[in-house]
């Protein structure tokens, strides 16, 4: 997965290949789930006779896994004296290794880990039952009463929970996501919605909507709006695909969470929160006919789904805030 973020699939398995665009730029020599996986590599498409090697090595530790990555014969391509692939090593290996350690990139890191493009085991066991986030869900149903004649677009749909929820009402669904771990997992946690017509699930991005102008009746976004670059770029995105007279739903959290366990550093540093009057303007200037944002009490719902009591004290109405508007 990490190497299909750069542009490289990568088939696992015994003779699996590796293809960056048309070009197949490595294969799979051999193939021992845990021990060693051994590549014949292709670095160079304008000299296709050139060929290096590339092996990872797995050793169990006590506190893990040590990882070894080797990678020889590079230098008849980037230079044979012994200066040149040291500058090859510094510039494009090693300094974006100390940069992904330091604070930008390791914040940047975990940030998008753990929730701005939640990815890997911890993300996808979180965002299957996400509990934390169950009383927000059944504050938006209430306030937008789905009916089966509806049909809902949920903007960052994370592992589809709230879709899984929506679906109970009987209505219609689409969502997106930019994270391709959700992407999958909310599919297979709503596989019998997709499979019956009821639900699709894309990838795109919240500033380019893949629908048509006027295509849904009402649209939810919830504990994504913080993240998004261009906010009015967005909410007008939401505006156009709505039907007029549509009904949008947007639940973010309050300034008062930065720094709470509900948003603690690095992700708070990379939030933003908004004020009441901010989140109502930018809707009126997307295109809203109507907006408003009101602090409900999340506490009666965090008790319905079993938040631990030690956690109770975030939800009160301090720390929520939901933007209710109409197309």
């Amino acid at each position: 997965m990490a190497l299909s973020r750069l542009g490289i699939e990568f088939e696992h398995g015994p003779n699996g290949r590796l293809t960056e665009g048309s070009h197949e730029i490595g294969r799979v020599v051999s193939w021992q789930p845990g021990e060693r996986i051994a590549l014949e590599w292709h670095p160079a498409d304008w000299q296709t006779d050139a060929m290096a090697k590339v092996e990872l090595r797995f050793q169990p530790t006590e506190q893990g896994t040590r990882i070894t990555l080797e990678l020889e014969n590079l230098e008849k391509l980037v230079g044979e004296s012994g200066g040149e692939l040291l500058g090859w090593f510094a510039s494009q290996a090693a300094a974006p290794l100390l940069h992904a350690a330091g604070p930008s990139g390791l914040g940047d890191w975990i940030t998008d880990r753990r929730a701005r493009r939640p990815s890997g085991a911890q993300a996808r066991q979180t965002y299957r039952d996400p509990l934390y986030h169950r009383p927000n869900f059944k504050v938006i149903l209430k306030a937008l009463a789905l009916k089966p004649e509806d049909y809902l677009l949920e903007i960052g749909c994370g592992g589809g929970a709230f879709l899984e929820d929506a679906l109970r009402l009987g209505c219609k669904a689409a969502a997106i996501d930019h994270s391709p771990d959700m992407i999958r997992l909310a599919r297979e946690v709503n596989r019998d919605a997709i499979s019956g017509g009821r639900l699709e699930i894309r990838e795109a991005e919240a500033d380019s909507l893949p629908y048509q102008d006027g295509t849904f009746t009402c649209a939810v976004m919830t504990g994504v709006f913080g993240f998004i670059d261009d906010p009015v770029k967005a909410l007008s995105e939401v505006a156009r695909v709505l039907a007029p007279g549509g009904r949008f739903a947007l639940f973010a959290g309050s300034k008062e969470l930065r720094g709470t366990p509900a948003a603690p550093e690095p992700m708070a540093s990379r939030l933003r929160f908004y004020e009441e009057a901010e989140l109502e303007l930018m809707a009126r200037q997307a295109g809203f006919t109507e907006s408003r944002v009101e602090h409900p009490d999340f506490e009666p719902f965090a008790r319905e789904v079993g938040v631990p009591e030690e956690a109770m004290a975030l939800f009160t109405p301090r720390y929520g805030q939901l933007l209710l508007a109409r197309r």
